[in-house]
């Protein structure tokens, strides 16, 4: 097979479980006769030779995105998604890969799978996600609840990652299990090979932790036990090596948190070290490898201490006890329980007795479980199990029924005033690469002369022209769906353009894909010419939780059924604006999902006149207050929505705060800040509203938002304020 494994960690320069998995298990495909190649982030001395590439192992450096569009991608986990789907379509024209993995941590494969379900991108190939735990899954081990617009969207990514995935590969049944009903996927364990000498056996009692100081790693649970057998008279030194990590109490150190959980009498017996690459030696030395985690997927350091002959006390929440065979090649207790790990302990280290008996026995588990040959053919299998069942891209839009004269997409475009951006739009519609479709284009009740004017001059077959009172957006669609013949609908406003590509692409996702309530793609912004792109936005589709706090659905420019839509009511014409966000809403509130192509085929037009921009503060909480009532049960878990607005508000609260304080005098600041923070420590239920409602103001673009800000700090408050 032509093999590519992808992943942005590559061992041994970032080290880790994914980056030793990869680099171990690109070894093996190549051993047993593939060609591989590895797809990793760019670092110095990549090509140089910084890294050791194993023999007839291609490593190819992810090339970063480059241009205004680049400014869509400000999640970095993101931006290097998309820069591996855009790299990975070059070496997959050279190369024709049969197979490429992904790991599902900070959604790296996303894109790329996307384009396999929307593009037809990478057809040939099975497209593999191996699981190592999902960033949620690590985020609530470690009680980390902080959740923002862009952690949640990565989140989403992942999960529809491994639901999009041709073939999910899992090193254990555990974490399929821990994923919950629906999950289903291969189990292969990670590969490794015996180190060519076995531990030795240590009179000494010493005790190893390997890995890094994580809340979810367990470590304070050996701490705790271990001072517990101090107390009972057992000597023995504790070695613990591993990175520090902000999973302590209120997202602080967990090295500091771990060192006052320690009595000062023992502290001289616990050792505090960096990671260090060379594991085996540390392994060596020590007499017991305690993995004390609350939940662990198969940490390599484990496997590495079994491959090795230590003896390994293990929690049995995890992958472990796939692999342990109680009391022949390691010791289990129960997670979470200091007193029974307390108990394992002391026999462990009590006598030699236990460690010279698993020895052996642990090798040769590893040997049996982990080789990587038999690693390799249990992928082999699985590839060619998936690979004629594998997703090979939505098919062309079928032609119209014959004798059927209704078109198979009606264009909405509302119309007030836009005389001067018309012309372009309709240029856009008219350049599709499928040509079924009809406009509708509605007046409502345009003011302006030349604009008006326009109108009488539009004359052509595929246009339609509605006019009517002035009555708003949505009362313009609505005007345009009654009349409107497509089975689809495209609204389309008149300042925006699409790609020619757009409708084709959209129509052929639709009739590929059940249950899908809208085709949108990702957003290009520009200001006067497309050609120019200042940014673009990336819609994530139909989370629910994500959809309570802000439209992350689409624009208004998605296809949608328009049996659906009319089922649906239309728009609602209470709203002035937000009205697609409650249009998708109420698609998801009926199960439907979304679907986002990942090319920009919509060009969004910035102006400082629209309507985003314009917008009262007073109407827009109006506006969402009165969304958030009408949707009041679309978020599955509350819980995650209100993070997402907390941590929206904390940090556009702190983006304030660094511009105000870059351009207001020190002395000033401190008393605009004393003042704002004593207003809101009387109206605590308000805090949340205060900072909410500052993210909504609109900045005048042709001045920095610190420079409004300070005018705004530096008037004279009002009398009794």
């Amino acid at each position: 097979m032509r093999i590519c494994l992808v992943s942005k960690a590559l061992s041994p320069v970032t080290g880790g479980d994914i980056g030793t998995y990869v680099s171990r298990m690109a070894r093996a495909f190549a051993e047993a006769g593939h060609e591989v190649h590895v797809l990793t982030a760019p670092r110095a001395g990549l090509v140089a030779g910084g890294l050791t590439e194993p023999p007839g192992v291609r490593i190819h450096a992810v090339e970063e995105l480059q241009g205004g569009f680049a400014g869509a991608f400000a999640h970095p986990p993101l931006r290097h998604a998309m820069a591996v789907y855009t790299t990975l379509k070059t070496l997959h024209a050279r190369h024709s890969f049969d197979f490429i993995e992904f790991p599902e941590r900070e959604c790296e494969g996303f894109f790329a799978l996307r384009a396999k379900r929307t593009l037809g991108h990478f057809a040939s190939a099975v497209l593999a996600v191996r699981l190592h735990t999902p960033t949620a899954e690590l985020l609530k081990l470690n009680r980390v609840a902080t959740l923002t617009q862009d952690s949640a969207q990565q989140e989403f990514f992942e999960a529809a990652s491994i639901r999009e995935a041709d073939l999910v590969l899992s090193p254990t049944r555990a974490l399929l299990e821990r994923l919950g009903p629906g999950h289903s996927g291969v189990v292969v364990p990670y590969p490794l090979a015996l180190p060519t000498e076995s531990a030795a056996v240590h009179p000494r009692p010493s005790v190893l932790y390997l890995g890094p100081l994580e809340y979810r790693k367990g470590v304070h649970l050996l701490i705790d036990a271990m001072q517990a057998l101090f107390a009972r008279g057992l000597r023995a030194q504790v070695r613990l090596i591993g990175d520090d990590t902000p999973t302590g109490p209120g997202g602080g150190s967990l090295l500091q948190w771990l060192k006052r959980r320690i009595d000062p009498a023992w502290s001289e017996r616990f050792h505090f070290e960096p990671h260090r690459a060379d594991t085996e030696r540390a392994i060596a030395t020590a007499a017991v490898c305690c993995v004390p985690s609350l939940w662990d997927n198969l940490p390599y350091e484990g496997l590495g201490a079994l491959a090795a002959g230590c003896l390994v006390v293990a929690s049995d929440a995890g992958g472990l006890t796939e692999v342990i065979e109680e009391g022949r090649s390691g010791l289990l207790f129960r997670s979470g329980d200091v007193a029974h790990l307390t108990d394992v302990l002391e026999k462990a280290l009590g006598t030699p007795a236990p460690r010279e008996a698993t020895r052996e026995h642990a090798r040769a588990r590893i040997a049996a479980y982990c080789h990587p040959a038999s690693i390799v053919r249990q992928v082999e299998a699985a590839v060619a199990d998936a690979a004629p069942k594998r997703y090979q891209g939505p098919p062309k839009p079928a032609a119209r029924a014959p004798g059927s004269d209704a078109p198979l997409v009606s264009f909405l475009v509302p119309y007030y005033n836009m005389g001067r951006y018309l012309p372009e739009t309709l240029r856009s519609i008219r350049a599709q690469t499928l040509t079924d479709y009809e406009i509708v284009l509605v007046d409502d009740g345009s003011t302006d002369s030349e604009s008006r004017a326009l109108l009488d001059t539009l004359h052509a077959p595929d246009l339609r022209i509605v006019r009517k009172r002035n009555g708003g957006l949505s009362s313009a669609r609505n005007a345009g769906l009654r009349v409107a013949r497509g089975r689809y609908i495209l609204p389309l406003d008149p300042d925006d353009l699409i790609e020619p590509t757009f409708l084709e692409k959209a129509v052929a996702v639709m009739e590929a894909t059940p249950g899908l309530g809208y085709v949108t793609s990702l957003v290009a912004y520009f200001r006067e010419s497309p050609e120019n792109v200042v940014g673009g936005w990336i819609p994530s589709g139909l989370d629910r939780d994500a959809l309570w706090v802000v439209n992350a659905a689409s624009t208004c420019t998605a296809l949608m059924e328009r049996r659906l839509l009319e089922a649906l009511g239309g728009y609602d014409e209470w709203l002035t604006a937000f009205e697609d966000w409650d249009v998708f809403s109420r698609m998801a509130e009926r199960g439907l999902t979304g679907m986002v192509i990942p090319e920009p085929l919509f060009l969004y037009r910035r102006r400082s006149d629209s309507m985003t921009h314009t917008l009262r503060l007073a109407e827009r909480l109006l506006l969402l207050s009165y969304l958030s009532n009408k949707h009041a049960t679309l978020a599955l878990d509350p819980g995650r929505s209100l993070r997402i607005r907390e941590g929206e508000a904390h940090r556009m609260e702190a983006r304030l705060l660094a511009e105000v304080a870059a351009a207001v005098p020190p002395p000033l600041m401190n008393r605009v800040a004393d003042r704002v923070n004593g207003t809101l420590k009387r109206f605590d239920l308000l805090h949340h509203t205060l900072r909410s409602a500052a993210r909504h103001v609109a900045p005048d673009e042709s001045r920095p938002i610190r420079h409004q800000l300070v005018d705004r700090l530096r008037r004279k408050p009002p009398s009794g304020a």
